[in-house]
C-alpha cells in the first residue's frame, strides 16, 4: 500500500490496489488502456485512473475543485457524485443519473467504472 494518498483518493487506491494484487485488474480488464476520474464532489479533488493491461496509477487533479471543471480534464470518462452516492455501488449511480445527481461523461464507459466501484 501507499501513504502518498489522503481521502478519497486513498480509498480509490487501496481498493485499486487489492484488486491489482489479487490479479482481478488483469483479468477484467487484459488489454485496456483508459483514462476515469472519480469525484466525490463533497471530498476534492478527484482522481484520474489510468488502467493500463492490468496495472494502475493515479494521479490527483488538485485544480478540480467543482464537477463543472471536469470538462477540462483530458480522459475517457468521468464520474461526478456525492460519496454516499459513490460508494453504494452501481445501483445508487444509476439511480443518481436518472435524478441527475451523477455527473458522467461516457455512458460507454460505466460497465468499467461498474467494476472499479464494486469495491467501494
Amino acid at each position: 500500500m501507499c501513504a502518498k494518498y489522503e481521502g478519497f483518493s486513498a480509498i480509490v487506491y487501496s481498493r485499486l490496489w487489492l484488486l491489482q494484487i489479487f490479479g482481478k485488474l488483469r483479468s477484467e480488464f487484459p488489454d485496456l488502456q483508459i483514462r476515469l476520474v472519480i469525484f466525490a464532489t463533497d471530498f476534492p479533488p478527484a482522481t484520474l485512473i489510468k488502467l493500463d493491461k492490468g496495472a494502475f496509477e493515479l494521479e490527483i487533479l488538485d485544480d478540480i475543485k467543482d464537477a463543472k471543471d471536469l470538462d477540462k480534464v483530458e480522459c475517457d470518462a468521468y464520474l461526478a457524485s456525492s460519496f454516499e452516492v459513490l460508494s453504494r455501488g452501481v445501483k445508487s449511480l444509476l439511480k443518481g443519473i436518472t435524478e441527475k445527481r451523477v455527473k458522467i461523461k461516457n455512458l460507454n464507459a460505466l460497465p468499467i467504472l461498474g467494476k472499479i466501484m464494486r469495491v467501494f
